[in-house]
């Protein structure tokens, strides 16, 4: 029968000790030498459950992208229940119990006074500690507790639960910190254990007064234990709240969506009165308020993604093939939302434009696209054109290409022959030379060439004069409209024009650039521009099939 390893429990404690969570623990756990291959063995059963996620409670929204892991091995579950009680640290003993109540291992009741009680342990100490995310990471325990407590109807441990999260509420409502949503976190538990919170959440609501979401959801949860003569205050409070929010921003777009929340709210709650207030408010609310603004910080997580699918790429061709999706993610979220009918908010605001003159909303025409919509989708394009860039850096810093090697690699025989895949690749070549003049102007005509290529097979590239004989070749606008006649997707074909030929809306950038028209572009905008010859040569070479599509 195993036994537990000295220098595993040993590593196991250390790895705890100086850890924030259950995965950072598994972290530390498995970089730890434990000796010979039997501790081995447990070690790395430990570091499966330290990694591993318990069950939610009943009520819990389960995350459609979660990847649900599979049963774990027999001899892995042994090794759990083994250091299971044997583990000083209270929150490892919670965390082993509850897995093995997940996968039924033992008598359930012991599991779940088990894991509560280690629970229970871990939020009392850290509730304790003078940490910055002692606080949090106490909620987190005793949410766990409370859950598992009232799924099985263990009424001495929801006692203690409901106890200790009073404690934990109240600190948090003395906290210097600002952990409102920690606490509505916490508040929301309790109600799940039938404990009348009312007075702690009104407190709470005018303690984080300046957190527009978090007041809203405590005053919800206000409104649950309050008495339904409260109801219609609370109520009115919710709407001040996001009228109030939308009189003391600066930012157009962000007014735009309080006061559209207001009037929602206001209707589902029954108050007619502050509904009208919210609509007066929106009819003074200029259309030009619904401006994108262009700047934006990339997470370094992202950056880090873009770069590491550069590093997966076998070869050059590859990984510069890798810089474009099936789908343009610009284009992504405009069309999923036009599809299921799920604009909301902001989005859901500028469909009916707003007269200020009076209140009458004057629709426009059904065909016509949405100002605002139109705008996020340049800003998209914007951002993508930064996540392209990382990429494009990416490929330069790990094939260092020279301009045969790039050649190499656009070339196509039909599409895009050795001479014109030579002036392509100097392009690139400038752009790595942050030559951005040079880039964008020797790489627009390519762009237009390849499209009219691709085309040629299916659509007419020829301009008729006077419908009687050709007069010379199609322009790239109408190159771009055509896109979807010979099969190509609707999202790339919008963000083609409105990065290239759209001058109201779009970037309209081988009009500015080629005329003369600009100044240098920045380097993600040329970014786009490489990344338009890269999408449809991929189709040349047959890396993308659609149907009807020429290759």
């Amino acid at each position: 029968m195993a036994q537990i390893e000295p220098s595993v429990l040993a590593a196991l404690t250390t790895a705890a000790a100086n850890a924030v969570s259950t995965t950072a623990a598994a972290f530390s756990l498995a970089a730890m030498d434990v000796g010979h291959d039997s501790a081995g063995e447990q070690r790395d059963a430990l570091v499966v459950a330290l990694q591993r996620r318990p069950s939610q409670g009943a009520k819990a929204r389960p995350d459609s992208r979660a990847t649900v892991p599979g049963p774990p091995a027999p001899a892995d579950v042994e090794i759990w229940s083994l250091y299971a009680d044997g583990v000083d640290d209270p929150l490892l003993r919670g965390h082993l119990h509850h897995l093995l109540l997940d996968v039924g291992h033992g008598r359930t009741p012991e599991r779940v006074r088990g894991a509560v009680s280690g629970y229970l342990d871990a939020a009392q100490l850290l509730a304790a500690s003078q940490g910055g995310h002692g606080l949090p990471r106490a909620a987190r325990c005793l949410r766990r507790a409370g859950e598992l407590a009232l799924r099985f109807r263990q009424s001495d441990l929801q006692e203690r639960a409901a106890e200790a999260a009073v404690d934990v509420a109240e600190r948090l409502l003395a906290c210097a910190e600002d952990e409102g949503r920690v606490l509505l976190g916490v508040l929301e538990g309790l109600q799940a254990l039938k404990y009348d919170v009312a007075g702690l959440a009104e407190r709470a609501a005018g303690r984080f007064a300046h957190d527009v979401d978090v007041r809203i959801g405590l005053l919800d949860v206000l409104r649950k234990d309050a008495p339904r003569s409260r109801h219609p205050e609370i109520d009115a409070a919710v709407v001040h709240t996001l009228l109030d929010a939308a009189e003391s921003t600066d930012s157009g777009h962000r007014r735009l969506y309080f006061l559209a929340e207001a009037s929602t709210e206001a209707q589902k709650r029954g108050l007619p009165d502050l509904r009208v207030q919210a609509e007066m408010a929106l009819q003074q609310t200029t259309p030009e308020w619904t401006s994108v603004r262009r700047e934006g910080t990339i997470p370094r997580g992202l950056v880090a993604g873009q770069r590491a699918l550069v590093d997966a790429a076998p070869d050059l061709q590859a990984a510069l093939w890798l810089t474009v999706p099936d789908v343009h993610p610009a284009m992504r979220a405009q069309a999923a939302a036009e599809a299921d009918g799920a604009l909301e908010g902001l989005l859901r605001i500028p469909s009916s434009r707003i007269n200020p003159a009076g209140p009458v909303f004057v629709r426009p025409p059904v065909d016509a696209d949405d100002d605002l919509a139109v705008a996020m989708q340049v800003h998209g394009l914007g951002l993508y054109g930064r996540l392209t860039a990382i990429q494009l850096d990416r490929i330069h810093e790990r094939f260092r290409p020279d301009e045969f090697e790039m050649t190499a690699a656009l070339a196509h025989e039909t599409v895009l022959p050795g001479p014109r895949a030579r002036t392509l690749a100097r392009a690139f070549l400038y752009y790595w030379l942050e030559e951005f003049d040079a880039a964008a102007c020797v790489a627009l005509p390519q762009v237009e060439q390849i499209l009219r290529q691709l085309l040629r097979p299916r659509v007419s590239i020829l301009a008729m004069s006077n419908g009687q004989a050709p007069s010379g070749v199609v322009q790239l606008g109408r190159l771009l409209q055509d896109m979807p006649k010979a099969g190509y997707p609707e999202d790339w074909r919008r963000a083609l024009e409105l990065l290239l030929v759209d001058p109201d809306r779009g970037m309209n950038l081988r009009n500015d650039i080629l005329h003369g028209l600009t100044g240098t572009p920045p380097r993600h905008h040329v970014a786009l521009i490489l990344q338009a010859a890269l999408y449809l040569l991929s189709h040349a070479h047959g890396l993308r099939t659609l149907p009807g599509a020429t290759t």
